[in-house]
């Protein structure tokens, strides 16, 4: 019996302890992405025999999300929260949950965790450009300015914090120091499509078609299946005119589920894609399925500024003078006004109509 006792305690010594195999996942799944499943079977194990691992829980949420899959989306946040509950103080857990926050379309909650994380990790350059990003989306691109601009004193060369700075600077419509921002990373390297993406878009708000049409289509070298590069480069050819080549884009763009249908990361990438496609129909005269796309965005926001005067302009050419009139009304308070000679021809028609001289 002695030997084999002996044995038995050599074997379970041999044993990796529970940290050990912790670490051997972690560089398994940061180093191969793909090998997500594995780490999920094998952390599985290791929280079965110790579920009040924190680490254990944040890594299984990590890997959750490697998968890709939208139904994995409740356990990655539930396996966040979970270390969290068991270590409050685990600012890791706080930067992956406020990512998926971001992710869903959820700022104001991302906000709240990366504002409890700089509480513990003061001056955090990861955690400040992420709270900027939070605070663009939120409406807030002054603050998200200020706060990526602390990110880049702590860490100069940090690209994710320019690029959220280029994005705010956007938004701020000042599109020369956006570009300057945003060439930047480009140019930094290595080859980020959301760089080139935000970058072409700056190009087409200064004006410069041309330089965009280059960004955007070497972004699109990179991901190909990217809806948002496509829609831009629609807008960048429908811009010179080119509409073949712009509706040959928007063949390629329509938006597929990528984390929850009521996502509202998804549901923007649509509307982007029915406004452009509007506007393409518009640019040829197709009144009707102008509208029809116009009416899609409403459908998804019935205060999209922008798709409301569009389709103000669709009805007053087809002669709907009320109709016109009611969403050339709502894009006006919303800061999408008519130009100046189509709301006076819509009011023209409009006392025509009073006097009973017109439709």
């Amino acid at each position: 019996m002695e030997p084999r006792s002996l044995a038995a305690s050599q074997a379970d010594a041999a044993k990796p302890s529970v940290q050990e195999r912790l670490t051997r996942v972690r560089a398994d799944l940061f180093s191969s992405p793909d090998r997500a499943q594995a780490a999920i079977h094998e952390l599985k194990a290791i929280l079965a025999l110790d579920p009040r691992s924190a680490e254990g829980h944040l890594l299984l949420g990590i890997a959750y999300r490697s998968v890709g899959s939208a139904d994995l989306m409740g356990e990655t946040v539930a396996e966040f929260r979970q270390a969290l509950a068991l270590n409050p103080d685990f600012v890791p857990a706080r930067f992956y949950l406020a990512n998926i926050y971001l992710e869903l379309g959820r700022p104001a909650r991302a906000r709240e965790e990366l504002e409890a994380a700089l509480t513990k990790a003061p001056g955090q350059p990861q955690f400040l450009a992420l709270l900027g990003e939070a605070e663009r989306q939120l409406g807030n691109p002054r603050r998200s300015v200020e706060a990526n601009r602390q990110a880049l004193q702590a860490d100069q060369s940090f690209a994710q914090a320019r690029y959220y700075l280029g994005l705010a600077l956007l938004d701020l419509k000042q599109p020369a120091e956006a570009i300057a921002e945003l060439e930047r990373v480009v140019q930094s390297g290595p080859k980020m499509i959301d760089a080139y993406l935000g970058l072409g878009a700056a190009y087409l708000e200064a004006g410069r078609v041309d330089d965009a049409l280059k960004t955007l289509l070497e972004g699109s070298g990179i991901d190909p299946s990217r809806p948002e590069i496509r829609i831009n480069l629609s807008r960048a050819y429908r811009s010179k005119g080119l509409l073949d080549k712009a509706e040959e884009q928007l063949k390629f763009s329509m938006p597929e589920q990528s984390v929850t249908q009521a996502s509202p990361v998804f549901q923007q990438v649509q509307s982007d894609f029915y406004l452009e496609q509007g506007l393409v129909r518009l640019a040829r005269g197709q009144l009707d399925a102008a509208a029809a796309a116009f009416q899609k965005v409403l459908n998804i926001d019935a205060n999209h500024g922008p798709a409301n005067r569009h389709l103000a302009e669709v009805y007053l050419r087809q002669g709907f003078y009320t109709l016109a009139f009611e969403h050339a009304t709502r894009a006006e308070k919303l800061g999408f006004p008519l130009p100046e000679d189509q709301r006076k021809l819509l009011q023209e028609k409009l006392h025509k109509k009073d006097l009973g001289a017109d439709k």
